[in-house]
C-alpha cells in the first residue's frame, strides 16, 4: 500500500499543540459524518528534522483523498486565532 506523507513545519510549541487539536477535530468531523458507515482512518504522526534542522511533523495517511482533505483542513484550522 502506498503512503501519502504530509510534511508540516511547526513554528512554535503552540503550533504543535494546534496540530494535535486539528487532527482530533478532523477525526471527529469524519467520524460523525460517516452516516452510519464505519469510518476507518489509518494515520501515523512522527517528528523529523528537515535539511536545515527545522522540526517537522510528518503525517502519514493510507488514502490520498484523506491526506488532501486534512491538508486543506489544517490550512483553515491553522489560520484561526
Amino acid at each position: 500500500m502506498t503512503d501519502f506523507v504530509l510534511d508540516v513545519e511547526l513554528n512554535s510549541e503552540d503550533e504543535d499543540v494546534r496540530l494535535s487539536a486539528a487532527i482530533d477535530s478532523f477525526l471527529s468531523l469524519h467520524d460523525t459524518g460517516a452516516r452510519g458507515e464505519a469510518f476507518d482512518l489509518d494515520l501515523m504522526v512522527r517528528t523529523v528534522f528537515g535539511p536545515g534542522g527545522e522540526r517537522l511533523k510528518q503525517i502519514i495517511f493510507q488514502q490520498h483523498d484523506l491526506a488532501d482533505a486534512f491538508n486543506t483542513f489544517w490550512s483553515a484550522f491553522r489560520g484561526l486565532n
